[in-house]
C-alpha cells in the first residue's frame, strides 16, 4: 500500500498534460456515475444534446478530445470540475460526455486510499484479493466504504477507503458486472520478488506468470505460462550528468506453447510520457482474478515526471491475437 496513493477509480483522469505522441489511457466501457448526463454532439456544454443518459448506463469509449485535455466543463464557474471530454457511442448514438460523470466498469484500488472530490464511491460490485493460505490467494466479496481521517501531511480530514475486513487486502476491485469469488491465484503470502528474486522489468529480465492452481479442488487441466521479458539499451549519457540512459524499450509477453512462440508486444501500455525518461516497469502480481483459466498481471510503473501507476491486465478482455489487454488503472503522485 502505497502511503500517499489515491484513486480516481479505473478510469484514469490525468492530471498532466500529454506530451509528444504519448496518449493517455481510457477503458474501453465506462458507466454514468451522475443522476442524469447529456451526450453531446460537440465537446462544449453548450452543443446540441443527442441524448440524455441515465445513472449506471454504460457508454463504449471512441476517442478522448485533444488528446485527453483537462479542461473546465463552464469556464465562467471557477468551481466547475477539470476532467477531459471523451467520445463515445451508446445505443448507436454517438456523442461527447464529460469525463468527471463517468468511471470505467472495471476499478482497481487499495486500503487507505485518499479520495479529495465529495462524490460517493461507484456503484459496482466490490472485491478484495486476500491471502487465503501461504500459496494461494482469494478473492473475496466486500463492503466498502469512506471515512474521515486527519492527515498531518494534507492539514485536514481526508476520505480514505475502508473494508469490512479484518486482513489487509493485497487489493481491491470494483465491477459493474459480478465475479467469481474464490480461489485466484498462487502467491499467497508470497510477493513476485520472493519467486523471483526481483520483479523488476528492467532490459534483460524475464519473469514468468502463470493462473496458478488450486490445490484443494482436483484439477488437471494444463494451464497457460507465460513469459515477460524486457529489451533494450542502457548506457551512460556522456554529459554532465552521467546518468544511465535507457533506450528502445520493448517489453514482450511470450507463449512458448506454440510454435513459433507467440508474441505480444506490451510496450505500449508501459510507455513514458517523455522520450528522455527511464521506463520503470515491475509486476506486483499474477493470477487468474477472471478465473478463466489463463494468467491475469498487475504491472506497475512511473511514466509520468512526478506519478506512478498500477495497471490491471485481464486476459478474458483480451482481443483476437492477444493474451492480455488493460482495463483500468490506479494512479498515485510518486512511488
Amino acid at each position: 500500500m502505497k502511503t500517499f496513493s489515491f484513486t480516481i477509480t479505473c478510469f484514469l483522469f490525468f492530471a498532466f498534460q500529454a506530451i509528444a505522441q504519448y496518449t493517455p489511457f481510457f477503458p474501453e466501457e465506462l458507466v454514468v456515475t451522475a443522476n442524469t448526463l447529456n451526450l453531446r454532439e460537440a465537446p462544449d456544454k453548450n452543443s446540441n444534446k443527442v441524448a440524455s443518459l441515465q445513472k449506471g448506463s454504460v457508454v463504449q469509449y471512441l476517442e478522448a478530445w485533444n488528446n485527453g485535455q483537462w479542461v473546465q466543463s463552464d469556464t465562467t464557474d471557477p468551481d466547475s470540475p477539470y476532467a477531459p471530454w471523451i467520445k463515445v457511442n451508446y445505443q448507436g448514438k454517438t456523442g461527447y460526455v464529460f469525463g468527471a460523470y463517468v468511471t470505467g466498469t472495471t476499478g482497481l484500488y487499495h486500503e487507505g486510499d485518499f479520495f479529495f472530490n465529495p462524490d460517493p464511491l461507484p456503484s459496482l460490485n466490490w472485491y478484495g484479493l486476500y491471502r487465503r493460505d501461504s500459496f494461494a490467494d482469494e478473492l473475496r466479496p466486500i463492503i466498502v466504504r469512506l471515512e474521515e481521517e486527519t492527515n498531518e501531511f494534507y492539514g485536514e480530514k481526508i476520505r480514505v477507503l475502508k473494508t469490512n475486513q479484518k486482513e489487509e487486502s493485497k487489493f481491491i476491485i470494483g465491477s459493474l458486472k459480478p465475479m467469481k469469488t474464490g480461489y485466484a491465484g498462487p502467491l499467497g503470502q508470497f510477493e513476485v520478488r520472493d519467486m523471483f528474486l526481483s520483479g523488476d522489468l528492467a532490459p534483460g529480465n524475464t519473469v514468468s506468470i502463470h493462473p496458478g492452481g488450486d490445490m484443494n479442488t482436483i484439477d488437471t487441466t494444463m494451464k497457460p505460462s507465460y513469459i515477460l521479458t524486457a529489451t533494450g539499451c542502457a548506457r551512460m549519457e556522456n554529459n554532465e550528468y552521467l546518468y544511465v540512459r535507457v533506450t528502445d524499450y520493448q517489453l514482450t509477453l511470450l507463449d512458448y506453447s506454440t510454435q513459433p512462440p507467440y508474441r505480444q508486444d506490451l510496450t505500449p501500455w508501459v510507455k513514458t510520457e517523455s522520450e528522455e525518461m527511464n521506463p520503470s516497469v515491475r509486476i506486483t502480481w499474477y493470477g487468474d482474478l477472471d478465473m478463466d483459466g489463463k494468467p491475469d498481471a498487475i504491472l506497475n510503473d512511473c511514466p509520468y515526471e512526478m506519478g506512478c501507476r498500477d495497471a490491471l491486465f485481464l486476459s478474458s478482455k483480451a482481443r483476437p491475437g492477444e493474451a492480455l489487454r488493460k482495463v483500468c488503472e490506479h494512479f498515485w503522485p510518486g512511488d
